[in-house]
């Protein structure tokens, strides 16, 4: 163990002064050897709590995590940091993953990162049981329990670490967790008798509101402007977040899609712009989550309804992280109930489904009773749905049930690979050119794009060749197979939206029912949870903090003021109410207005203008029209 303290460590990789929060506290009972549950705010710093425990002890620090990208992100950022971390991630050669495992027991790292797939592995286990472990930490803890909102059957075996090294403390961290969960959690993980830390999630500088309104797009575009600063706009659909940033691009605000279909070198370069501040907006679905930092972003906007409680209040949380006041507006619209019950709800595969889906699966992909592949297969969702005629949601959705089940693991970024080689000679070419006119400008634009085509198999990019033809993918991809056909070029093409692999060899129910009671409680607890999240948008009698925090076990009594609730409930200013009645007819006599040209002409408050407007359409001084246009009577 090193002569440094926890706050010399700090200073000295993090350059901070201090601790936040239970850190501290946190730290000094794990290097008391306790085992240790922490709840803590989402950006309230949860990794200091076991990477500064892993430079201060002799040994390595096993951290479970079950996001690829955010291990990766935090290994770099340790290394840049000086600190010696690794992370079994990606598809790793046995002899790759030999050698890496080897170079943590011979003492190369203070840190391991793996997911809890990997726990199943028996080479890993057995490479495990050698090292000399200092701490187990289980991040996003709250995957182990049923009950969560993001609940993985794989991080069941993270209890296999307490068998291997059960001298060594386990260390649970979660941001978002009921306490029905953390019971979960402290039973699952074979805690003993922890010391439980629980920061709270209350954000006094982060306003929660939900906005009612029959034109969402009209209050989306009212938000971003009152509010400047950075912010996140979230929706429940990759198509969502190309119309919607399309839409906003329309009209002069600066927005991206970000959503789980984008190539890595896509997502990187929009999270780059985004968090430098050169891009204000991104328009997301909830790809765009875990380990998203930036301070100060000032506006969370939830487009459509979220799934459940935990997820939108873990989205919100991304905005005001720098303590500055920061808005998470959920607008309403009048369908949208309906639409999420649909949505969350009418897509959810009951066991029937998900054996069928895993039956058409292993038919299509030709996979033989009783085998297991070993490749993983490009997979396209809607050509799979199209081949036999299934509902494209569900059928996704039972996918992912058999990614968490550990019987397949799907990746699911949008790839797309087409390599050419000009077979035939420039002469050829010239004569092939005069007999298909209409194949000459496929053929010189790839010419223009790419050199060494006569040379060597060379991979293109068929949406940038497709843009600068002017034309579809689908219209390229006919020209291309038409060149391959007549033997001007050779082609070998692979795409897909997802990557798939067989995990189990194929046995139909057998492979499904171990699991199907699970599947049947996770549908019951999915149903209410959609419920809970409904009864919170329509409770508009209690402080929208205080049943958020009432929901995550979290007792306060003083209403935050500033919510739509808590709005609602103020007096209106009897001063501010009679210059403004007759600022309205002044207004009106200059011609008829809809309520929202009204509120665009003035900064006087939505509640006073529309209370004005109701008192005089009561007195007789105003009647709408047919346009709901105010008309002075």
């Amino acid at each position: 163990m090193t002569n440094k303290t926890p706050q010399e460590v700090l200073k000295a990789h993090w350059g901070y002064e201090g601790f936040r929060g239970s850190q501290a506290r946190i730290i000094e009972a794990v290097l008391d050897g306790a085992d240790v549950l922490a709840l803590m705010p989402t950006g309230g710093g949860k990794s200091l709590c076991y990477q500064i425990p892993a430079v201060l002890l002799p040994g390595v620090c096993i951290v479970v995590s079950p996001l690829l990208a955010l291990m990766e992100d935090q290994v770099e950022d340790l290394k840049a940091r000086g600190i010696r971390a690794l992370s079994l991630s990606g598809k790793l050669k046995e002899e790759d993953l030999i050698r890496l495992l080897d170079n943590v027991v011979f003492g190369k790292y203070d840190l391991l990162y793996l997911s809890p797939e990997r726990l199943q592995q028996e080479l890993v286990l057995s490479r495990l049981k050698e090292l000399p472990v200092c701490l187990i930490a289980v991040d996003e803890a709250h995957c182990i329990s049923q009950w969560g909102f993001d609940f993985r059957p794989s991080y069941l075996k993270c209890s296999v670490l307490r068998e291997l090294h059960p001298d060594t403390p386990v260390m649970a961290v979660t941001a978002t967790a009921t306490p029905q969960v953390l019971t979960d959690v402290e039973t699952l993980l074979e805690l003993r008798t922890p010391s439980v830390f629980k920061d709270s999630v209350n954000r006094p500088n982060l306003v929660y509101s939900v906005a009612q309104t029959e034109d969402k797009k009209y209050r989306l575009h009212q938000l971003l402007t009152q509010n400047p600063g950075s912010a996140i706009v979230y929706v429940n659909s990759r198509r969502a977040t190309v119309t919607l940033s399309e839409e906003l691009s329309g009209r002069n605000f600066s927005a991206a899609p970000f959503h789980g279909g984008l190539s890595a070198d896509i997502k990187s370069k929009r999270l780059k712009l985004w968090q430098s501040g050169a891009l204000r907006i991104m328009v997301a679905t909830n790809a765009f989550g875990m380990g998203i930092d930036k301070a100060d972003v000032r506006l969370v906007i939830h487009y459509q309804v979220p799934e459940t409680l935990e997820h939108y209040f873990q989205e919100a949380g991304r905005a005001g992280r720098d303590s500055d006041r920061a808005y998470a507006t959920l607008l309403l619209g009048p369908d949208d109930l309906l639409q999420s019950r649909k949505q969350f709800l009418a897509n959810l595969p009951e066991v029937g489904d998900v054996l069928k889906t895993y039956r058409k699966l292993n038919s299509y992909l030709n996979i033989p009773y009783g085998e297991r592949i070993e490749t993983s297969f490009p997979f396209r969702l809607t050509d799979f749905c199209s081949t036999y005629k299934l509902p494209v949601p569900l059928t996704y959705n039972a996918l992912e049930i058999l990614d968490r089940q550990g019987v397949i693991t799907l990746s699911k970024e949008f790839w797309e690979k087409s390599r050419i080689r000009i077979t035939a000679s420039k002469s050829d070419l010239y004569n092939y050119f005069n007999i298909h006119p209409e194949l000459k400008d496929t053929l010189q634009i790839l010419l223009r794009t790419y050199g060494g085509l006569f040379d060597f198999e060379t991979q293109i990019n068929p949406r940038l060749i497709s843009r600068k033809l002017g034309c579809s993918e689908g219209d390229l991809n006919t020209a291309l197979k038409r060149l391959e056909k007549d033997g001007i070029i050779e082609l070998h093409q692979q795409e897909g939206d997802m990557l798939l692999t067989f995990l189990l060899p194929r046995e139909d129910e057998k492979t499904i029912y171990p699991f199907s009671d699970q599947l049947k409680s996770r549908n019951k607890i999915k149903k209410e949870k959609v419920g809970q999240m409904q009864a919170y948008l329509l409770n508009n009698k209690k402080c929208r903090s205080i049943q958020l925090l009432t929901y995550f076990g979290e007792n306060i009594n003083k209403p935050c003021g500033y919510c739509d609730v808590c709005l609602s409930k103020k007096p209106i200013d009897p001063d501010q109410i009679r210059p403004l009645r007759q600022k309205i007819l002044e207004v009106l006599s200059q011609g008829p207005k809809t309520s929202r040209e009204l509120l665009d002409t003035w900064e006087y408050p939505e509640s006073a203008t529309l209370k004005c407007l109701q008192d005089l359409l009561h007195d007789g001084k105003l009647h709408l029209g047919s346009k709901n246009q105010y008309i002075v009577s």
